[in-house]
């Protein structure tokens, strides 16, 4: 598909009554929205080894997710895995009691998978599964048996949550679809409420997402456009995407108070190749980064709420090579499959 046909349909569908609604059809029609257990429990997980390795317990944690999406796969692993209770927050309705149970269907042959990635006892794990009963009548009822709260609508800005509430903030493909002021108070409201040594941790895609429907752009095209230009092509409405680089997601973490214990950039070296060649010009508001900065694709972040008041430390962005791996073995095996839009 062309990109440009995608980009001008959505930015279309952003601007017309009803065209939330339209665009949901069309992804049901299309597909997008079905279910890819595969890689949609591999994201899960990814945030599940972040949280382990930067030293944190899943059992027993108060988690709150930011942007559900259409399918739950992030909350039930972590409800499974033993968390206290998981909040998750949205502000699109695209979560159904269809999506969720048939995704909840779905993991029941997966149950030892998601025990040994999340070090939960595979009895506990399984006798959480089979407790739970499918013939509700309501989602949050069915979500309410794994103490999951979905919350929608919702601003992640203003949470309502009691400060120093919260074990792990956790989101999924999901801040490079905030804007820079918004994303800000978000970040700043999850200080609010960790409780101190609480982490914030995300996976997130700071590419092109067009480039997932087209192969002839890189991920890196959309830099070539000036603001006017991007905001009917991404820059607003459905298709929206901030266009952040790797260096301003790392300093406003830091600029809103947490400590960065884990940063890993991914570099798309044919990104990074066009932009040394001149074959892709960047438009001037991102001249100031370097081509490597320019050409990260995928990050992965652990931001840590100090326990103290300290001067907050530098991360050095970790730069991935795509033949490095992503995380520890038990995740490297993905790093060809993060590309998708969602």
């Amino acid at each position: 598909m062309n990109w440009k046909a995608k980009a001008h349909l959505l930015a279309l569908l952003s601007r017309i009554p009803a065209g939330r609604q339209v665009y949901h059809s069309l992804q049901r029609v299309a597909g997008t929205n079905r279910l890819q257990l595969d890689r949609d429990l591999h994201r899960a997980f990814e945030l599940t080894d972040l949280s382990m390795e930067a030293g944190h317990s899943l059992e027993g944690t108060d988690v709150f997710e930011i942007g559900t999406g259409w399918r739950p796969l992030v909350p039930f692993v972590f409800a499974l895995a033993g968390a206290k209770s998981v909040r998750t927050i949205d502000v699109n309705p695209w979560l159904t009691k269809t999506y969720a149970l048939e995704t909840w269907a779905a993991i029941g042959d997966r149950l030892e998978e998601i025990a040994a990635r999340t070090g939960a006892p595979d009895s506990e794990l399984e006798q959480r599964y089979r407790a739970v009963d499918t013939s509700v009548e309501s989602l949050s009822e069915f979500l309410k048996q794994l103490n999951i709260t979905y919350i929608y609508p919702g601003d992640a800005r203003e949470t309502g949550f009691e400060a120093q509430s919260v074990d792990l903030i956790v989101s999924s493909n999901v801040l490079e679809h905030i804007p820079l002021d918004v994303q800000t108070a978000i970040h700043e409201e999850s200080l609010r409420v960790l409780k101190p040594g609480g982490l914030s941790v995300h996976r997130f895609n700071p590419q092109d997402h067009n480039s997932t429907v087209d192969s002839s752009i890189t991920h890196a095209n959309f830099l070539k456009f000036s603001s006017d230009e991007w905001t009917w092509l991404g820059g607003s409405g459905l298709a929206y995407h901030n266009r952040l680089r790797s260096r301003e997601y790392r300093q406003m973490f830091e600029n809103c108070g947490f400590e960065l214990t884990v940063c890993r950039e991914r570099i798309d070296q044919r990104s990074l190749d066009a932009i040394q060649s001149g074959e892709l010009v960047v438009d001037k508001q991102f001249s100031h980064f370097s081509p490597k900065e320019l050409a990260v694709d995928y990050m992965w972040v652990v931001a840590e709420k100090p326990v103290e008041t300290t001067t907050n430390s530098h991360c050095p962005g970790n730069v991935l090579t795509p033949q490095e791996p992503v995380l520890k073995d038990a995740t490297s095996v993905f790093i060809g499959s993060v590309l998708d839009e969602g």
